[in-house]
């Protein structure tokens, strides 16, 4: 039972081959942009691990353990539900589930989303059970952001990488998977995530984004519309990557370095986050009129 997602293939294969031969590593963690299939390809994987009558391609769907598992209800696989962070009693809920013997009879495996998440006492208590998972237990750990996990987590880990797509392959496989076209930007703003440009283009959400995008060009050239522009932008979610997408996308004087432009939005980014009871809509207008000044007379490079 594969993913049937293409780019994910050759990782699969790689993952249940070891899973098959009983040597996968007991902690592994899948990195990548969100949307690359981090958890899809998890829960494949436990899938395997937990199956009665393992095949190479995948776990074989129809033993006790996979029917269990296809609905929801398999005692021996815990998936973590994540809100804005996980918490140590989450991972005690790990650490008592790999205490204990398997009630199958065979593997105990535990899926954590956005590891990034974990408090420091959370990741601390992981440590342990890392460290010493018992007989026949796996944890599988997914991030986008692995650069803000604990090095010691990291340490502890064997880690997969699942790399950006930006393939003819790739872009094939979106648009027979959506009835509308598939925009030239829409994967290069996705950061390389089809599953993420999927969701837009299934949505409609991708032509709005063709429409700002188009806005936000004009305005940095002309400096007109900014009022229009700022209402549009205020609520876009994919904002980041909007204003990213377009700063690498612009033909830069020689006088004014690149890097000072992604800077004032990663500023822009940080206070965000950062600074409650922010005036929002004064802190976007002063972004974009900053980013025009910076870029006023240099052509849009189409």
């Amino acid at each position: 039972m594969t993913t049937s997602l293409p780019w994910l293939q050759h990782t699969e294969l790689r993952l249940f081959t070891l899973a098959v031969n009983q040597q996968l590593h007991h902690a592994i963690l899948l990195t990548g942009p969100e949307g690359i299939g981090k958890h899809i390809l998890a829960k494949q994987l436990a899938h395997l691990l937990l199956c009665q009558n393992p095949l190479a391609e995948g776990a074989c769907g129809r033993c006790k353990s996979c029917l269990l598992g296809a609905a929801g209800h398999h005692p021996d696989l815990l998936t973590l539900e994540v809100g804005s962070s996980i918490s140590v009693d989450q991972i005690r809920d790990i650490s008592y589930l790999l205490q204990n013997a398997p009630q199958q009879g065979g593997a105990r495996v535990v899926v954590i989303p956005q590891a990034e998440k974990m408090t420091e006492s959370a990741a601390n208590a992981l440590l342990k059970t890392l460290e010493e998972p018992g007989h026949s237990s796996y944890l599988l750990l997914q991030t986008a952001y692995a650069d803000q996990l604990m090095p010691t987590i990291l340490s502890r880990c064997q880690r997969w990488d699942l790399p950006a797509q930006y393939s003819a392959q790739t872009a094939q496989w979106l648009q027979q998977h959506s009835p509308d076209p598939l925009p030239e930007f829409l994967l290069e703003l996705c950061g390389g995530a089809p599953l993420k440009a999927l969701e837009l283009l299934q949505s409609g959400e991708a032509l709005t984004l063709a429409a700002q995008l188009q806005q936000l060009q004009q305005f940095l050239q002309s400096g007109n519309g900014l009022g229009a522009l700022q209402k549009q932008l205020e609520t876009q979610t994919e904002l980041p990557a909007l204003l990213y997408y377009t700063l690498r996308h612009w033909s830069v004087q020689q006088a004014l370095p690149p890097v000072q432009l992604f800077q004032r939005v990663a500023q822009w980014c940080r206070d965000e986050q950062r600074i409650l009871g922010q005036n929002k809509s004064l802190a976007l207008t002063t972004l974009l009129l900053d980013l025009h000044q910076m870029l006023r007379g240099t052509p849009w490079k189409n």
